[in-house]
């Protein structure tokens, strides 16, 4: 007799709990969860937090101990120590390792990078208190959270604009992670958890002293971004623009609208049917986010038409026109994102010493060509894809002419696109999978 055989693995038991909380959130929008702290140190949740903080790899924080150190240590000795740690409440949160990672724009984006140890903790914590914010979070808010996607934000964007929303509020915070009010969002998490030991560490997590070069700074308020518990808890705070939005009635459902509201984390959208209703909703927006302590960058935040076309999600909407000339919605990869995608090629093949081989190259290059193509595959991509085709080729034999010493020639006859493909080049074109909204 066959039976189904039960797993009781350490992500299955976690699975288990998430639903349970979940369910339990969901049936009481007023219930609080005071007994959480025993769950977070529970072995399995540990275990579970540390196979994905470990699978990310990532660099060390500001004690040096790097992933690989944890593997040779071993995984299952240091959870049972850390484990102990938090069990006698002797854990305390180290430093954040401070690191500038540059924009396109020439700019530089702030991460706060926490040792291993706390990343670990953090996703713990994560797994616990995760499942019942997500039974408030809004049908509005894409952004990190499980079973949403850019994509799915694409999706309902395309179907506003189809519905007839021809005017677009585009709206950008200034600075956003890093000027979250600590007391307002730890009175939005109290709404739901009053675990004073899982509070007390999600205190300490904000308030840890930030490395910079030789100075520590004792941020006031932000959640830096690169800790795994920061997305959580932007969307926790931001949620309460999402459940505004609804309680105020400018966005009931998705068929009775007046300002739909589209949120992938800071990225804000609002999409109306006129362009008064766009200027009303902006001086909404801007009055709540004063009173939630952040600030609106007016220099970016702007009021276009679909015509106009705008960027949201590294994708360009604008508006087109079907092949029987009727107006439609179109969406492909922005200027930025096809301008990303180049650096990335072109550092990744000039990564590559010229004594390896071609098949190493394109070994190399496929990741970065798949996870690209597989991001903007559902949308009107067929022209960039083919441009970007064309301009990985070129790449590709500009460094097998250097690697050849073949200065004098362009390499269109020596090096044929045919050949990249037969060793296995990932072609973008012919992929796409999207029809033209109407």
């Amino acid at each position: 007799m066959i039976t189904d055989k039960v797993t009781n693995t350490p992500k299955e038991k976690v699975r288990e709990l998430q639903r349970t909380l979940y369910r339990a959130a969901k049936a009481n929008r007023k219930r609080k969860f005071g007994v959480l702290y025993d769950k977070v140190w529970r072995r399995d949740i540990l275990l579970e937090a540390a196979k994905r903080v470990l699978s990310n790899k990532g660099v060390p924080g500001v004690d040096g101990q790097a992933v690989e150190e944890i593997r040779a240590y071993g995984v299952e000795k240091f959870v049972a120590e850390l484990q102990e740690e938090l069990r006698e409440k002797s854990y305390h949160p180290g430093q954040v390792l401070r690191r500038y990672i540059p924009k396109p724009n020439g700019k530089v984006r702030p991460l706060g990078i926490p040792t291993v140890k706390d990343r670990i903790v953090q996703m713990a914590v994560k797994l616990v208190i995760e499942p019942i914010f997500e039974a408030d979070f809004q049908m509005c808010s894409f952004g990190y959270r499980p079973k949403k996607s850019a994509q799915d934000a694409r999706a309902v964007t395309t179907y506003f604009i189809v519905g007839g929303a021809k005017w677009i509020l585009d709206v950008d915070l200034k600075s956003y992670f890093d000027t979250i009010p600590h007391d307002k969002l730890m009175v939005l998490l109290q709404e739901r958890v009053y675990d004073k030991w899982v509070l007390r560490l999600i205190r300490w997590w904000l308030e840890a002293g930030i490395l910079d070069g030789n100075e520590v700074k004792n941020p006031e308020m932000g959640s830096p971004q690169g800790s795994v518990i920061s997305p959580l808890l932007s969307n926790i705070y931001l949620n309460l623009v999402d459940r505004t939005w609804y309680e105020k009635g400018y966005q009931t459902r998705r068929d009775k609208w007046e300002g739909a509201l589209i949120r992938y984390a800071d990225d804000i959208l609002t999409l109306c049917k006129t362009e008064g209703a766009a200027r009303y909703y902006k001086q909404k927006l801007v009055s709540l986010f004063e009173q939630m302590g952040l600030k609106v960058n007016e220099e970016k935040t702007r009021i276009v038409h679909i015509k106009s076309g705008f960027d949201f999600l590294g994708y360009h909407f604008t508006e087109g026109k079907s092949w029987k000339g009727k107006p439609c919605t179109i969406s492909y990869p922005s200027v930025k994102a096809m301008q990303t995608m180049r650096t990335n090629v072109k550092n990744t093949i000039r990564s590559q010493h010229l004594s390896g081989s071609i098949k190493e190259v394109i070994d190399k290059m496929n990741p970065v060509i798949r996870g690209w193509g597989q991001y903007f595959r559902c949308s009107n991509a067929g022209e960039c894809f083919g441009k970007m085709d064309y301009y990985i080729q070129n790449q590709i034999r500009l460094w097998m002419r250097r690697k050849h010493n073949r200065k004098w020639s362009q390499g269109y006859k020596e090096y044929p696109a045919g050949n990249f493909y037969k060793l296995g080049l990932h072609k973008l074109s012919g992929t796409t999978q999207y029809k033209i909204a109407c």
